[in-house]
């Protein structure tokens, strides 16, 4: 898979597809769900890590807008690995929980 497949028009669906392909092209698609979920985990803490910096909070290196874009896609790469790896349809998912969620009251 090329990264140029990546448009600003791409899908859910599409996106998901690119990864499945992406994984499956740099030698990731056998691994583990236990593997995969330790890795989106170490993901999400770089993520804080980086949120961290972003808000201020004390840290002793300088925040970098592009570190927080790119620690946000590692994220999003990995979960909907994890989706694949599952059989999950992340759009159908994530549109089944907003019905779920827009009949919930929120206080």
């Amino acid at each position: 898979m090329n990264p140029d497949e990546i448009t600003e028009n791409m899908t859910l669906k599409e996106m998901q597809k690119y990864v499945r392909q992406m994984t499956a092209d740099r030698g990731f698609d056998h691994e583990n769900i236990s593997n995969k979920l330790v890795l989106f985990m170490e993901e999400v803490g770089e993520l804080a890590k980086a949120v961290r910096k972003e808000a201020g909070m004390k840290f002793s290196e300088t925040t970098r807008r592009t570190e927080l874009e790119e620690e946000l896609a590692d994220v999003q790469i990995v979960l909907l690995d994890i989706a694949n790896t599952l059989g999950i349809d992340m759009r159908t998912a994530v549109a089944a929980k907003e019905i779920k969620n827009h009949k919930r009251t929120w206080k």
